[in-house]
Formats: structure tokens, sequence, C-alpha cells
């Protein structure tokens, strides 16, 4: 039974430097309220009883305050020593989840309307497929989003979707290829704990010193047919660049 989100908070927050040099990025503020109790909040309400959150040594700050949390999901921490990239973070939760399935969720990714993590989980308990949420990003909003990969899709005979490829990371903002809208997968994705073996092997392929991303494992799924996709209906804000960050902050109200 899918019921726990994997929250990976390990990286250093680079695309929001200087601040994020001395404060963890998840502990940002957008209506009033850290971004990473606005991914918890999501998990709890879609149905999740427990989050599992990758941490790094060196922002104390951010477990300090993940404890003091006021939801009622159970949290486990696990260290990432060294950002290696979200493929790595995922792999150090493989002896916390047993087997079981999960949800990733990106605290940098924010929303507006339905929720999307309860969206991926749903999807995913009726295929039993890995699920991906996607966003249609039109070119005159791609200076707010960060660089993520292109998305190949079509339509199963049920009326699902499947991702059927998944394009290498852009640079700097997403790129539309020239459209003037494109499809990417964004941060909620639901997987069996059989990827953490193709996290391995993919894992083994790269030279030494390079990260594990999440990339690879997403064009494995979608070129055998094994990636389901969900496109979000709620509005989308990468907080982790600053333009978007400044877009989260502008719309979102104070929390009371």
């Amino acid at each position: 039974m899918l019921d726990t989100a994997v929250i990976p908070c390990g990286g250093r927050g680079t695309r929001l430097l200087p601040i994020t040099r001395w404060f963890p990025k998840e502990m940002l503020p957008v209506g009033l309220k850290p971004i990473l109790y606005w991914a918890l909040d999501e998990a709890a309400d879609a149905g999740l009883l427990r989050a599992v959150i990758v941490t790094n040594p060196h922002k104390p700050l951010l477990e300090a305050a993940a404890r003091n949390y006021p939801g009622p999901l159970e949290l486990e921490f696990v260290p990432q020593d060294h950002p290696r990239g979200l493929g790595d973070a995922l792999l150090r939760v493989r002896d916390h989840l047993a087997g079981s399935p999960f949800l990733a969720l990106l605290p940098d990714n924010l929303f507006t309307g339905a929720n999307p993590s309860a969206l991926i989980v749903e999807s995913y308990r009726a295929s039993g497929l890995a699920t991906v949420l996607l966003a249609e990003i039109p070119r005159e909003a791609t200076p707010t989003k960060g660089a993520t990969g292109r998305a190949a899709v079509r339509r199963a005979e049920d009326g699902s979707l499947r991702v059927v490829d998944v394009a290498d990371k852009s640079t700097g903002q997403f790129d539309t290829g020239g459209l003037e809208a494109a499809v990417t997968p964004i941060g909620r994705m639901a997987f069996p704990a059989t990827v953490f073996d193709e996290l391995e092997e993919i894992g083994r392929q790269l030279e030494p010193g390079a990260e594990l991303d999440d990339v690879p494992l997403l064009q494995r799924l979608a070129r055998r047919n094994a990636l389901a996709g969900v496109i979000s209906p709620a509005r989308f804000f990468d907080v982790g660049v600053p333009e978007g960050y400044r877009e989260a902050v502008a719309t979102f109200p104070p929390c009371t």
C-alpha cells in the first residue's frame, strides 16, 4: 500500500544563493509558512500516513523545524551527507520502505488548486504503474520554471496517459523546444519499490562522482511503456528558482 511520501531536502539550493548559503531553501516562507510545511500538509491531505525526509547534516535547522511540524504525519529522517542527485536521495530511503511503493514529493514545487499528490496516488493505486505528474508550460512562463526535460505522451486505450519518452534536462530554465507550450514531468512521482534496483543499475554506469538523477529512471520506464502520467490542473510554482519563488510569495495568502 502506498502510504509514504519521500521528501528530498538534501540539496544546497544553489539557484537561490546567497540566502541559501545560511538558510535552508525548504525553510523559506511562502504565505508565512515554510515551504517544507506546504509539502507535508499536501502529503497529509492526500491521505498519506508517513513522510521520510532526506536531510543534509549541514542544514540542522531544517530537521529541527520539521520535528516541530504540527500535522498528523509520522516523520522519519534519513541523512544524505553530500547532494548527489534525486536518484541518490531516493536510494537512501530503501531500507525504510520495506518493499513498499512510495510517493516522491519535491518540496520546491508548490500548487494552488487540486491536490497533486492525491491525483498521483489515486492513479498509481488504479494502474499499479509508476506515475509522474505532468505540467503543460507555455513559452511565456518558462522564465519562472527550472530546467526540466520535455515529455512525449500518448493516450492509452483506457483513456489514461502514458509517458513514452522524457528528454534530458535543459540548462537554465525550461525549454519548450520552439513550441508554444510543452509538457514536462514535475515534482510528484509514485514508484513501486522495484525502481531501487533500476537506480542502482543506473548508478553503476555513471562516472565516479557523477550525480544520480531521476531523469534516466523516468526515461527507462517511459521507453518500455511503464510510466503513467497525470496532467496537473493546478497552478504550478517552481519555488526553487528566484522568479518562481517571487511569484509564489505574491500569490499565496498569509496562513492563519
